[in-house]
């Protein structure tokens, strides 16, 4: 489906959540069930299985964070596995991906990705063909992409009626606000500024330093809440029960969804009765109602698709961001 277009439940967009920490503390880097071995060694139970999550960036980062976050409630659902996370700070997700896409095909290794960033950096490099090479086992959470600006701007509307004088802070290229964001600068002839990273893009909007922000809802939800921001318009298919009173932006003549999305992938061969047992670890944990909510706090709606639907899902929103990538391109590297 193109950008702009009519949009379904959907959209166009898909991809990222932030969690803080979970009910348990997760592990870091490779497991080491030392307690369990020294069992096994006196003639005692078998040594939990260890399950790493492989992150494409660096320790403390929103992807990272966010796996340690989701954790501890996978491994509530693995109760004879050891869950940690390894991130790979000079790695983004592209690399991260490839590494995961050439492991063994043991599932010990779990990759947490989010799209469109995955998919928006596998076409820029023209390697769309990696994608192809994971198991695309589930996603477990999205988020909406929101339009905010700073309280003197007040609604949508006096945004609009600024036009070319406007500008709209932005996420880094290839993420659903940074795309989102290029396509309302199209369609509103906005000016539009780059940021180096979603809090950058948010501070330059409480600041007053542009003139409105697309973020992810969690990133927005708590200057909303506090006031330092005025929510404008929510780039989704309805309207979110956590902001009830925010229109979307198809109520305002512009049918644009955009919403990222969490998600596991294995590499391809993984045994059929490993696959199942993970992803039916990922349902249970979406249906955690902690998760749930912390979803509710966070701004993050915790939803599971598994390998019989997301994989479907993917493919169709690569293909959209294929046809626009040869159509009219995305910025790299800007701002």
């Amino acid at each position: 489906m193109q950008p702009g277009g009519s949009t379904g439940r959907r959209g166009w967009l898909l991809g990222a959540f932030a969690l803080a920490p979970g009910p348990a503390s997760a592990q870091t880097d490779r497991p080491e069930p030392t307690s369990s071995a020294t069992s096994s060694a006196q003639g005692g139970a078998r040594p939990p299985r260890s399950l790493t999550l492989l992150v494409g960036g660096a320790p403390g980062g929103i992807a990272d964070t966010w796996a340690r976050g989701f954790a501890p409630y996978l491994e509530r659902q693995l109760p004879k596995a050891t869950v940690g996370v390894q991130a790979m700070p000079d790695a983004g997700p592209l690399a991260a991906a490839r590494m995961l896409a050439a492991s063994p095909a043991d599932a010990r290794l779990l990759g947490a990705v989010s799209a469109p960033l995955l998919l928006a950096r596998a076409i820029e490099a023209g390697d769309a063909g990696l994608l192809g090479r994971l198991d695309w086992l589930a996603e477990v959470a999205e988020e909406p992409v929101i339009l905010v600006a700073p309280p003197a701007i007040g609604d949508f509307a006096t945004l609009r009626a600024l036009g070319s004088t406007a500008i709209l802070g932005l996420p880094p290229s290839g993420t659903a606000p940074g795309l989102l964001g290029e396509a309302l600068r199209d369609r509103l002839a906005l000016g539009t500024l780059t940021c180096p990273s979603a809090a950058a893009a948010r501070q330059a909007a409480i600041a007053g330093h542009v003139s409105a922000a697309a973020l992810t809802l969690p990133e927005a939800l708590a200057p909303v809440r506090d006031g330092r921001l005025v929510a404008l318009a929510l780039a989704s298919s309805q309207r979110c029960p956590l902001l009830p009173d925010v229109p979307t932006l198809s109520e305002k003549g512009l049918p644009l969804v955009a919403q990222l999305q969490r998600g596991f992938v294995l590499p391809l061969g993984v045994a059929e009765r490993h696959r199942e047992r993970l992803a039916l670890a990922l349902r249970a944990a979406v249906a955690d109602p902690e998760f749930i909510a912390r979803g509710q706090t966070a701004g993050f709606v915790p939803r599971f698709a598994g390998p019989d639907t997301w994989p479907a899902e993917v493919r169709a929103t690569t293909a959209s961001l294929v046809r626009r990538w040869a159509e009219a391109p995305w910025a790299i590297g800007r701002g």
